[in-house]
């Protein structure tokens, strides 16, 4: 037997609600008609033509509160949510890493180049030279950022501040010290 377009039951659901009330609120979900009117018509139409209209109220409001017909509820619309409106499976890649690896960065290469292309008319320029930077259009003009320096300070006899005052400078016989003239 072919499978119907819409289910008239969810999918892997047992109900312990009967075949009438199930059609009731299966109905009630894909036409939206008011609760009491598919409740009746299905489940009790026995009650249609009562006069006693606030113990139907009362009767479809007790039955709608149900645990039972709530979860239905739900698990209908799931089933109805994934026949009208379905996930696409993702196609698997096929090949190796490297194979895909090499794929993704020739169309990133490819998309940056379009980017480039076009840079006029770009809504943001930074970013059309942040992408071609990352794929290497931009290899040439590369500015190197230098790492910052640590220098570890040298002890008295190193230093070469004080290698230059013992060589150019004279002892004068009162002990201080005078500076050549060269």
């Amino acid at each position: 037997m072919p499978k119907a377009l819409i289910p008239i039951r969810p999918d892997n659901f047992r109900s312990p609600l009967s075949q009438d009330e199930q059609n009731a609120l299966s109905w009630y979900i894909l036409s939206g008609c008011p609760r009491k009117d598919a409740l009746l018509i299905f489940s009790r139409p026995d009650m249609m033509a009562s006069k006693a209209k606030a113990a139907v109220e009362d009767y479809v409001k007790q039955f709608y509160a149900r645990k039972e017909v709530k979860e239905y509820i739900e698990a209908y619309q799931a089933t109805l949510d994934a026949v009208l409106h379905p996930v696409a499976k993702k196609e698997t890649p096929v090949g190796s890493l490297e194979e895909r690896k090499a794929k993704a960065k020739s169309k990133a290469l490819e998309f940056a180049m379009s980017l480039v292309d076009n840079i006029e008319q770009a809504d943001d320029p930074e970013f059309v030279l942040k992408m071609a930077d990352k794929v290497g259009i931009l290899d040439g003009d590369e500015q190197v950022e230098e790492q910052p320096r640590r220098y570890l300070p040298v002890t008295c006899n190193e230093c070469a501040y004080r290698k230059f005052v013992e060589e150019n400078c004279e002892e004068v016989p009162d002990g201080t010290e005078v500076a050549e003239d060269k």
